[in-house]
């Protein structure tokens, strides 16, 4: 505890709070209540126990002056030498310091850390933060605001130690999103335990004296206004040795900032009168008086106070607190009942009495008072001191970081190394006092503790002491100029002509120690350039150099430096500007190389405008000649600089130095540098350049032996679909990559390619990669899982791969092996196969076994290519690496990269450098990662045999293989295997591979063609390339990936039309068949067919060779394409199997019996249905909520049209078609205009005109009931309520029968009956709803309120659905919010049905609906024959009541929830097996509580809401010849493709 009082003490030294010096107004009037509750208390006799405990206290103990962080010094500098003006007494201080007197960390620990060399970014918002399994270093994902917005693209950067700071709720949704979206195993108890700190309002309106508490302008004139003061100057400390911790509070008082006065005075003077409690009425006179003199505010005193709102820590033994919670756009606080602890009560006890000794009135705080709104849940509170959410705890399972901020690993009592929080949301409980110094001193304390776990000493404070030793001067800091001057010649770029060139420059550093410690080492240039091509005058210059940059970019060169001159030059005249670019390449080319032809030579080009988009001038060569580098050297002159010559000397010293190092580093035999860019560099990636439809879809595979693997998909366009498998230590990254100007991803997905990366257990992003593993593991398990999920995914029956290094030696044993027999259509094997023919290297290393040293001698299960903290063994062992990867290469090979050399010594030199840029060489650490020993083991094993084999050097893939021809052509177990070789293959590698010899592709090529000598085999040598390059090299996507298109565009899907494909397939199949047996041909058809079909269960046709197959008899090959085109489309959602009865599932349904629904307005049909045995007519369609006619439905009709022409086609297995209500529209009618007749309406669908496709809709309606024997029923819902029998016989003919009401068939099928119940679903809304009765008061003449609501909608803009509940959506969220529970709803519909909130109520939502554009405050609805309704008559219509008052709260509250598209609680009241409904835009395929048990719901959703050609919900009974008997609910869909979406209105 002792050194916990040294950390406060410390926060003190630096935070320095001090009482205010001024005795405020403000605090006299606190001061007055302090005396009135000490002199008072005995005489009170409702204050509790801690009231009177309290005040027994001396009054200078009760009642003192508050230490503030506010400068009241008048210095040039506080003392961390940062100009700070003391206190203005301006009053604004809630809304922030605006004249810098606040000590905010600002002004002390940032200037501090500024000062110590910290670099501070602003406007960055951190995403995330991942651990990097292999090094345990920390890599946070964040996003720069530019102009107020997020970017999209996330950076990183990497770290050894993370601090978060981000306060109690931007620390808690870092660790949340990093534990969600990051996978970071964190405790459970993230979130939990948030407290307000118990904070409370209070405020005593209109005293008798002025609080003096508005404040004033920053610049204000004191000689006119008395200053307010700063606020929380003094403060009544209810706290005492005898009051619990818990039940101690603090009262402190406060103002209101000038931007806030105005709503301020608004608040009060309209609260006072209707909320206010004033028990003195004596003062009532003076108190209007203050009102009227527009004075009562300037006597208001608000009061803050803090008590305790959570419990913890065994103050009483429980837990009482609030928790954060992760929401999309940020977090949010979960606390019911925050507000009811004992604290806000008894400070509200103590705000009366307050208010009572200042004569004021009391209003309270109006999130917590229940007086403010009629039906608002008070008890809630604001807080501006949120604490916890990152708790401290003992372990895990209590707290989310131990006692020094160190992060729990789960809910053990393991901390992560390098990962702490520091600020208030690890303070687990309320403090009751302004917590700022608790949170200081605890983060204080835990920096102290981490100082000394990594051993770096004690802070020394004492510069606190003498605040001049910190102080500083920006304009002392030294710099340096000296003068440059480039001569050579321009080529003009269009003639070719040579013109001199002259450069003469002034190289410019005003803070030359960032200058020489900062890369890329900038300087500020200004100069003069001369050259006639451009001006007969000299031209100014004004630009930048970058001295000694890291070459970067797609064409970089490894190994590089470069020195970059940017800049404009101008004309004299200012008429003409011209961008100027040169830059010097430092790179060595041979061994002995000084660097001094690369530091003076510069290549330069010229380009007219301000950048280099417009027309180039010309390019040209510059040198530095030796007398003006002799001048440059001697013009070299530090400035601001006042120690003299020795200080002049010093920085002229350590620039040279600069020059000199770098060289060096270049250049010299003995230079040192791992050429890596180092995790703790921020590094940009570059997002995929991808077409905005293209995203990466992640699936996760399991596989057999229970190894999670990744497939990463680019759906590019319908060719392949490929997968591309990399090889060992590796990742997809190498497909994905970004620092190639196009990758193999993106130059797939340009050529129209379904790709997917295979993350295999060998990717360094699974957890399995530094595990024990072989290849055989790769091919008996990983391929057949990838290839069947892949199939799975797309329906096609076969992929095309894309193998590359071990990934093909593996993908070749699988293959081999039998285990992808007839899934692959082709083959692109990158660098090596089934043959293998090692580099020298590799066969070095299997000859002396060096992955099993490294496993026995080292005791490593796995090797890494990177280790940022190598020790000096680890160094050791790189000097050995870099050692023997210069033996293995050429001087022009050889490079400073320690991840290189790891790699070439790993598996061999795998690319040539010259292939490589700069940005992927020096990246290398995020392509190469830990590889399994034991894998490597094989790979030696496999080397070494020359061909694949199995781990143990079984030969399990090619037996009997031999060089010797004859023997291996005798052998049958050869021939047997090596049959699997029969598709076509590419052999493909770099000439230059030195981890496998090329000769070892010729030869795989050549036994393949052996083998199978009129397949397709193609070899090809990419010319110096070497291994990896072929894929990661910076001009691989114009060298090498051209050959792997064309391997696999011979054999790719090419993008055609679906139903043509299926044509073709199903017309060739079929003539294959006709050689073929019945069952044959029917899976042969099955077979072309897969390919086309979009969804694993999207499956048409049986499966089951035993089934019967009367489904395919008697079908002509038109029928059965009809049968397919009509079924090829996509399942919404997944379709539901409906089950066959039996005895034992059905035994429970016969004990009740059937109940039909009963309905108080509509009819209910019962139709018996008994289909022929064996009969394909069975299946039941359903459409609803077309809305043909609407202006929101254009061009519904036509795919309405569409839809019935392939239900004609497919007449045959149709038994019925039910147009489920909402079909035809009846209610879209502006106000303003009477609404259409029945016959009126008719005669538009019928002639076609105004409604582009209704004839034809109408046309196939009554083709399918009076040619082609379909049962068509028309069942009105509510928008075309108004039809009748008679109009439907119009329209349709005799044989489409209508029905108000529901529709039930009962099918009876081998013994049992299955029910399927159709029904809109409009009855049972409580907007649309016909079963309120008449309105006996003519009000709005027998419509329904949602009626009326169309009607607005068709006025205004509003181009959403029909409606309600989107439109509810709009009008009640606040209120949807809150409803939770039926006990609740009903409340609520109680609350509704009033009059007031009523009116309210359909108020806003015919605002809405017409999205402003109408008044409804006069306008009027036209009816039919001249009549009208009012808004005012809507507005009185109380049909909420009449629901409650007929049906019960309840009920009514059910009817709204059917208004937003639930009906789970009518389907529980349903008997039937199936419910077909409409009216609700939300789709639903999926079995649901009825009265019987499970039922399954199916609702196609409105055409219109969803942007959909069609949709529609199809029916099969259980039958005998469906999958086992089964029958099968659907909702299909057809996309829309987006040149056919019509926006018109």
């Amino acid at each position: 505890m002792e050194n916990f009082k040294r950390d406060i003490e410390n926060a003190r030294a630096v935070l320095r709070p001090q009482p205010y010096p001024f005795s405020s107004t403000h605090f006299k009037e606190l001061e007055k209540v302090a005396k009135h509750l000490h002199n008072n208390v005995t005489d009170i006799e409702d204050l509790d126990a801690v009231f009177k405990q309290a005040t027994k206290k001396p009054m200078t103990e009760l009642f003192y002056k508050t230490p503030l962080y506010v400068n009241n010094a008048i210095k040039p500098t506080n003392q961390f030498g940062i100009p700070q003006p003391p206190c203005n007494g301006c009053g604004n201080c809630i809304s922030g310091c605006n004249t810098g007197a606040k000590n905010t960390i600002n002004m002390n620990y940032l200037a501090d850390a500024k000062y110590h060399g910290a670099h501070i970014f602003t406007e960055i918002k951190v995403q995330k933060i991942e651990q990097i399994v292999e090094d345990g270093r920390w890599t946070i994902f964040y996003q720069r605001y530019t102009e107020d917005k997020l970017e999209e693209d996330a950076q990183i950067v990497t770290a050894q130690i993370v601090i978060l700071a981000a306060g109690t709720l931007g620390s808690t949704e870092i660790l949340q999103r990093s534990k969600q979206n990051g996978g970071l195993d964190i405790s459970d108890e993230i979130g939990k335990g948030f407290s307000g700190n118990g904070d409370q309002l209070g405020i005593s309106f209109a005293n008798d004296n002025s609080a003096n508490t508005l404040g004033l302008r920053s610049d204000f004139n004191p000689k006119r206004h008395d200053p307010p003061g700063p606020i929380i100057t003094g403060v009544i400390d209810m706290r005492d040795e005898g009051v619990p911790v818990s039940d101690g509070f603090i009262l402190e008082d406060s103002g209101i900032a000038r931007s806030q006065i105005m709503p301020y005075k608004v608040l009060l003077h309209a609260a006072a009168p209707i909320f206010g409690d004033d028990d003195d009425p004596s003062d009532d006179w003076e108190q209007l008086a203050l009102k009227m003199q527009g004075k009562a505010v300037d006597h208001t005193l608000p009061i803050l106070g803090m008590s305790h709102d959570s419990k913890r820590l065994g103050m009483d033994g429980t837990k009482n607190s609030g928790q954060i919670v992760l929401d999309q756009d940020g977090v949010r606080i979960d606390w019911p009942g925050s507000g009811k602890s004992a604290g806000y009560t008894r400070m509200d006890k103590a705000y009366r009495k307050a208010a009572k000794a200042l004569g004021g009135t009391y209003i309270e705080n109006p999130v917590w008072s229940d007086n403010f709104l009629p039906f608002y849940n008070g008890r809630n509170t604001v807080t501006v001191h949120p604490l916890g959410g990152c708790n401290m705890g003992e372990t895990g399972a209590d707290g989310v970081v131990n006692h020094k901020g160190q992060v729990f690993e789960g809910n053990t009592g393991d901390v992560f190394k390098g990962l702490y929080v520091m600020d208030g949301s690890v303070i687990p409980t309320s403090l009751g006092v302004n917590p700022s110094l608790t949170i200081s001193g605890v983060a204080e304390r835990c920096m102290r503790l981490m100082a000394k776990d990594y051993s770096w000493g004690e802070q020394d404070y004492s510069f606190l002491e003498n605040p001049e030793t910190v102080a500083w001067d920006k304009n002392t800091k030294a710099g340096i100029k000296l003068v440059e001057v480039l001569e050579g010649e321009i080529v003009q770029a269009k003639k070719q002509a040579k013109f001199e060139f002259r450069l003469e420059l002034t190289l410019l550093s005003n803070d030359l120690e960032k200058t020489i410690n900062v890369e890329p080492h900038s300087m500020v240039l200004d100069g003069t350039a001369t050259c006639r091509l451009m001006s007969k005058k000299p031209l100014t210059f004004k630009g930048a150099l970058d001295l000694f940059a890291r070459t970067s970019g797609p064409d970089s060169v490894v190994d590089s430096e470069k020195m970059t001159y940017k800049g404009h030059l101008i004309a004299s005249d200012k008429k003409k500007m011209y961008y100027f670019f040169a830059r010097k390449i430092i790179h060595k080319d041979h061994p002995l190389e000084t660097g001094f032809a690369d530091t003076t030579t510069a290549f330069c080009s010229i380009y007219e405008g301000e950048d280099d988009s417009g027309t180039k001038v010309g390019d040209g060569v510059l040198r530095l000649t030796i007398p003006n580098l002799i001048k440059a050297i001697k013009s070299v002159h530090v400035i601001n600089v006042q120690g003299g010559f020795a200080d002049r000397t010093m920085w002229t010293a350590k620039f040279f130095k600069l020059f000199l190092h770098e060289n060096w580093d270049v250049y010299s035999p003995f230079s040192e540098g791992d050429g890596i860019l180092h995790p703790s560099q921020v590094r940009q990636i570059r997002p995929l350049n991808l077409p905005k439809n293209v995203q990466a879809e992640v699936h996760k595979v399991l596989t057999r032996d229970q190894i999670v693997l990744r497939l990463i998909r680019y759906k590019g366009g319908s060719k392949g679909p490929v997968i591309a498998s990399h090889g060992v230590g590796v990742s997809s990254r190498i497909f994905s990559l970004d620092t190639v100007q196009m990758n193999f991803v993106e130059y797939m997905v340009q050529r129209q390619y379904d790709v997917f990366l295979l993350e295999w257990r060998s990717s360094f992003n699974s957890s399995s990669a530094a595990k024990k593993y072989t290849l055989d593991d790769v091919a008996k398990y990983d391929y057949p899982a990838a290839v069947d999920k892949v199939l799975e995914l797309t329906g096609h029956k076969d992929v095309q791969m894309m193998v590359h290094c071990a990934g093909s030696n593996a993908f070749f044993m699988s293959l081999l092996g039998g285990y992808l027999e007839g899934k692959v259509r082709n083959v692109v094997a990158s660098q090596t196969s089934f043959i293998v023919i090692p580099s020298t290297w590799i066969k070095i290393k299997s000859f002396f076994h060096l992955p099993s040293l490294a496993e026995n001698i080292l005791g490593a299960d796995a090797l890494d290519v990177y280790d940022e903290d190598r020790s000096w063994t680890d160094k050791l062992y790189d000097t050995f690496m870099k050692a023997t990867a210069d033996a293995l290469a050429p001087f022009e090979e050889e490079c400073k990269n320690s991840v290189c050399h790891k790699c070439t010594f790993l598996f061999g030199r795998m690319w040539q450098h010259e292939n490589m840029n700069e940005d992927t060489h020096s990246t290398l650490h995020e392509l190469f990662g830990v590889t399994s020993v034991s894998v490597l083991k094989h790979l030696s094993r496999i080397a070494k045999e020359g061909h694949v084999v199995g781990y143990d050097g079984e030969e399990l893939y090619l037996p009997g293989y031999s060089k010797d021809k004859e023997q291996r052509l005798d052998s049958v177990k050869y021939l047997n295997h090596s049959r699997h070789l029969n598709i076509p293959i590419c052999f493909l590698g770099g000439d230059e591979n030195c981890v496998f010899e090329p000769e070892g592709l010729d030869m795989a090529h050549a036994l393949a063609k052996e083998a199978h000598p009129q397949q397709d085999y193609t070899r090809v040598r990419i010319p110096d390339y070497g291994h990896i390059d072929c894929l990661v090299g910076k001009h691989a996507s114009s060298d090498a990936y051209p050959y792997i298109v064309d391997a696999l565009d011979k054999y790719a899907h090419k993008d055609q039309n679906a139903n043509a494909v299926v044509n073709r397939n199903l017309k060739s199949a079929l003539q294959m068949s006709n050689k073929k047996g019945r069952k044959a041909k029917r899976r042969q058809v099955k077979h072309v067919l897969s390919a086309n079909l979009d969804h694993p269960d999207f499956n048409h046709i049986d499966d089951d060779d035993d089934d019967d197959d009367s489904e395919l008899t008697h079908l002509t090959d038109a029928q059965k394409i009809a049968s397919i085109e009509l079924n090829n489309e996509l399942p919404w959602e997944i379709p539901v199997t409906w089950k066959k009865k039996t005895l034992s599932n059905n035994k429970v349904h016969k004990k009740r019996a059937y109940r039909p629904p009963t309905s108080e307005v509509e009819d209910i049909h019962i139709k018996q249905i008994t289909f022929p045995e064996n009969s394909r007519k069975r299946d039941m369609y359903a459409i609803s909520d077309t809305h043909i006619g609407a202006y929101i439905s254009v061009n519904i009709a036509e795919r309405v049209h569409v839809f019935l022409e392939k239900l004609i086609a497919a007449a045959f297995e149709v038994h019925s078609l039910i147009l489920n209500g909402d079909i035809l529209e009846m209610w879209y009618h502006p106000i303003d205009k009477p609404p259409k007749t029945v016959d009126e309406h008719i005669n538009d669908w019928k002639s076609g005109e105004k409604i582009p496709g209704s004839l034809g809709f109408i046309q196939c309606v009554q083709k399918l009931a009076d040619e082609h024997d379909v049962k068509v029923y028309y069942l009105a819902g509510n928008h075309d309520n108004m039809m009748t029998g008679a109009a439907v016989k119009e329209l349709f003919g005799e044989n489409v029968q209508y029905i108000k009401g529901k529709l039930i068939f009962e099918i009876q099928e081998e013994g049992e009956i299955y029910r399927v119940r159709f029904e809109h679903g409009h009855d049972y809304d409580l907007f649309n709803s016909y079963r309120l009765g008449e309105d006996p008061d003519g009000l709005i003449y027998g419509q329904n309120m949602g009626y009326y609501i169309a009607r607005f909608a068709a006025t205004g803009t509003f181009t959403h659905s029909s409606c309600i509940s989107k439109l509810l959506f709009h009008a009640l969220p606040p209120l949807l919010e809150k409803v939770g529970f039926d006990f609740i709803g009903s409340l609520l519909m109680k609350i509704l049905s009033k009059d007031r909130h009523a009116r309210s109520l359909i108020g806003r939502i015919l605002d809405s609906a017409n999205n402003g554009d109408v008044d409804t405050e006069q306008e009027i609805v036209l009816d039919h024959e001249g009549k009208y309704v009012t808004v005012e008559r809507l507005m009185k219509y109380r049909f909420l009541k009449r629901t409650v008052d007929k049906f019960g709260a309840g009920q009514a509250f059910d009817m709204l929830k059917h208004s937003l598209g639930d009906f789970s609680d009518y389907l529980e009241t349903c008997d039937e097996d199936v419910v077909v409904m409409g009216h609700s835009d939300l789709k639903a395929c999926k079995k649901m509580k009825g009265r019987r048990g499970e039922l399954i719901y199916a609702n196609c959703g409105a055409w219109f809401d969803e942007m959909k050609t069609y949709s529609y919900v199809k029916v099969t009974a259980p039958w005998k010849g469906g999958k086992k008997g089964h029958g099968r609910v659907e909702v299909n869909f057809q996309p829309m493709h987006r040149e056919n979406v019509n926006t018109a209105k």
